[in-house]
């Protein structure tokens, strides 16, 4: 696998659509980084364990009810790509949405490793940790991630509304702001995290 593997996945017109749809519900929303961000969807990597699971246990059910297809398209395209079933993760929460508006101008993300596979219950053991993100919305069409490559070198990666993009995760990366938003600008992603069960030739995914 290249550092980051990009698929077409959306056409633009059905981004545009998941995009309203995840607006819609934002009081739903969880603030996230000092009120600079939002998601729909509890993260294993921002939610103590606990909360987490209180969580999940309210957006769950919101995220069955509105997303229910996209995320089984999801699912079924990183099958196809890793070549196993791929199923959501159990007593985990939903993959879910990263949401920024103009109150991230100004801010930048920390460079991190995804490790959120330390931070939930595996049913049985695991290996091939990965991480995906579907763009469904950027400001100017504008948006991507700075990552560190193989030779040490800062890279920009930058993303296309409704394509899927898939890696590790375990390299140097972080959210890229390459630009200002203007008021009534959104980023809005669809966000996941997964690994291959070790027992059950079955992938997982979670957020």
């Amino acid at each position: 696998m290249n550092i980051i593997e990009e698929e077409t996945f959306l056409s633009p017109a059905a981004a545009k659509e998941e995009a309203d749809k995840v607006l819609s519900l934002s009081n739903s929303f969880y603030e996230r980084g000092g009120n600079k961000f939002s998601t729909l969807g509890a993260s294993a990597y921002l939610d103590s364990l606990n909360d987490y699971v209180e969580k999940y246990s309210e957006t769950n059910p919101i995220i069955d009810a509105n997303f229910s297809d996209l995320i089984t398209a999801t699912k079924n395209k990183l099958s196809s790509l890793f070549n196993v079933p791929v199923v959501d993760m159990p007593n985990a929460g939903r993959v879910g949405f990263h949401v920024f508006d103009d109150r991230a101008n100004g801010a930048q993300a920390d460079w991190h490793l995804d490790l959120a596979f330390q931070n939930v219950r595996w049913p049985e053991p695991f290996s091939s940790p990965f991480s995906f993100t579907v763009p469904l919305s950027l400001p100017d069409n504008i948006g991507g991630l700075d990552y560190v490559d193989e030779e040490g070198q800062e890279q920009y990666k930058p993303y296309t509304a409704g394509n899927i993009y898939i890696s590790s995760g375990l390299f140097l990366h972080r959210i890229a702001n390459p630009i200002p938003f203007k008021e009534g600008q959104n980023r809005i992603t669809l966000q996941g995290h997964g690994a291959l069960l070790s027992f059950s030739n079955t992938a997982v995914v979670y957020f």
